[in-house]
C-alpha cells in the first residue's frame, strides 16, 4: 500500500517542494508585463498591446475574451500559492506566469472562472470587488496581475459558446475537482523532466493513453461534463464550440483534460490585448478601447 501511495503522490510532493524552493528565490520581474511589452517600466500598472492582429475569419465575426491571472496571494502558504509555484517551475515554454483563467463575452469586469468555494463554483470574478469572490478575496489586488486575451470567432461560434457557458453559469452541478490537480502535477513533472525534447512544447505533447476529448450532445442534459479545474474547463468549452480550436486539438492530439493555464495562451488565434494589475483592470480596458475603437461595443462601463 505504501509503495502504491508513494508512486501516486511522489510527483506531487516533488512539485510542492519545488514550488516552495521557487518561492524563496523568485524574481520580482513581471513576466506577465513583459509578455505585452518587453522592457516595460517597472511602475507601469497597465499596458496596451501594440499591433493587435487576429487571424482571418470568414464572414461576420465576434470576440470571446479570456482573463489569465498571475495572483499575488496574501498568505504565502495558501495552497493555491504552492500550485502556482509548481506551474512556474514546470513550464517548458516562454510564457508569462499565469495560474488561473476566466472567460467573458465582453470586456466588462465580470468574467467567470471555476474555483473552490460556494454553491456556485463557476462564479463571477470582478477585479474591482475581489472580496465578492471566494478565490479572489485571498489575493492582493494591487499586486495581482492579469492579461486579457481575445479570440476571434464566427458569430455562430460566439452564440454557441455563450449558450454553452450560460448552461454552467446557471448550474450548481459543475465543480472544481482538486483531484485533477494531482493528475496535472504528475503530467507537468513528466513533461518538464522526462519528456523527449521534441515533445515538451504545446502541440507536440504525448498524453496518457486514456486521455480523451468529449463532444457534448447538447440535446442531452446529462451529456454535459461537470468536473474540471479552471484551465481544463476553458479547453473543454473551446473544443466544443470553436471549430478552429477543435481542429487544432484533433490534428495535434491535444487533450484538454491535461491543459494548464499557460497552454491557453498558446492556442492559435489567442491574442493578448492588454495587461494590468487587478485594481485597475477597467482603466486598462478603457485605454485599450480608446486605442482600438472597434472593440467599443464590448465595453459598457
Amino acid at each position: 500500500m505504501f509503495k502504491k501511495i508513494s508512486k501516486t503522490y511522489l510527483p506531487l510532493i516533488a512539485l510542492l517542494v519545488l514550488s516552495l524552493s521557487f518561492q524563496s528565490c523568485k524574481t520580482t520581474r513581471s513576466l506577465a508585463k513583459e509578455a505585452i511589452e518587453p522592457g516595460a517600466p517597472e511602475d507601469a500598472t497597465f499596458i496596451v498591446a501594440h499591433d493587435v492582429v487576429f487571424p482571418e475569419c470568414e464572414g461576420s465575426f465576434k470576440y470571446i475574451f479570456f482573463r489569465l491571472y498571475n495572483p499575488a496571494y496574501k498568505n504565502p502558504f495558501y495552497v493555491a500559492n504552492l500550485l502556482k509555484g509548481g506551474i512556474k517551475m514546470t513550464k517548458t515554454e516562454e510564457v508569462p506566469d499565469l495560474s488561473h483563467a476566466a472567460i467573458n463575452f465582453s470586456l466588462d469586469d465580470s468574467y467567470y472562472g471555476l474555483t473552490l468555494g460556494g454553491e456556485h463554483q463557476f462564479a463571477e470574478e470582478e477585479c474591482a470587488i475581489p472580496e465578492n469572490n471566494k478565490y479572489m478575496k485571498n489575493c492582493d489586488p494591487t499586486k495581482s496581475e492579469q492579461i486579457t486575451y481575445g479570440l476571434r470567432v464566427t458569430e455562430e461560434e460566439f452564440e454557441k459558446t455563450q449558450q454553452f457557458v450560460e448552461h454552467y453559469k446557471n448550474s450548481t452541478d459543475i465543480k472544481y475537482a482538486p483531484s485533477l490537480n494531482f493528475k496535472l502535477a504528475i503530467f507537468s513533472l513528466k513533461r518538464k523532466f522526462f519528456a523527449p525534447k521534441d515533445h515538451k512544447q504545446f502541440g507536440t505533447l504525448i498524453y496518457p493513453e486514456d486521455a480523451k476529448n468529449k463532444k457534448v450532445d447538447r440535446k442531452k442534459k446529462d451529456d454535459y461534463l461537470n468536473d474540471f479545474v479552471c484551465s481544463t474547463f476553458i479547453g473543454y468549452v473551446l473544443y466544443n464550440n470553436v471549430e478552429s480550436v477543435s481542429k487544432f486539438f484533433d490534428e495535434n492530439n491535444i487533450k484538454y483534460e491535461y491543459m494548464n493555464v499557460t497552454d491557453i495562451s498558446l492556442i492559435p488565434g489567442m491574442t493578448p490585448l492588454f495587461y494590468s494589475n487587478w485594481d485597475n483592470y477597467l482603466e486598462a480596458a478603457n485605454a485599450f478601447v480608446e486605442e482600438y475603437p472597434e472593440f467599443k461595443e464590448y465595453l459598457s462601463n
